[in-house]
């Protein structure tokens, strides 16, 4: 079982109050979203964050796939770096 921290207190309308979070070191501030998911019986609060629509792409698995694989060629040095397009050319050429 994870740190209890507090109650969550439902107030009118569904309004909810996390009182004690902020006293553990939880930053929160007015407006935070939180995804609310359901599992084994009790509900889990998930911090989100919004994010434009025309950027939504980036965040997809299939893209953060490729950017984890990319990530991990850089550190393992498998990537070249030019100085202009025609040294990008001759290396392609080659």
């Amino acid at each position: 079982m994870g740190q209890v921290v507090g109650n969550i207190i439902v107030q009118k309308r569904g309004v909810v109050s996390l009182g004690l979070l902020k006293e553990h070191n939880i930053p929160l501030n007015d407006g935070d979203i939180f995804q609310v998911q359901i599992e084994d019986g009790k509900v889990i609060l998930i911090p989100m964050k919004l994010i434009p629509a025309d950027q939504t792409w980036f965040w997809t698995r299939e893209w953060q796939k490729g950017e984890k694989e990319a990530e991990e060629d850089i550190v393992a040095g498998k990537v070249k770096s030019f100085e202009n397009a025609e040294d990008l050319l001759k290396d392609l050429d080659q």
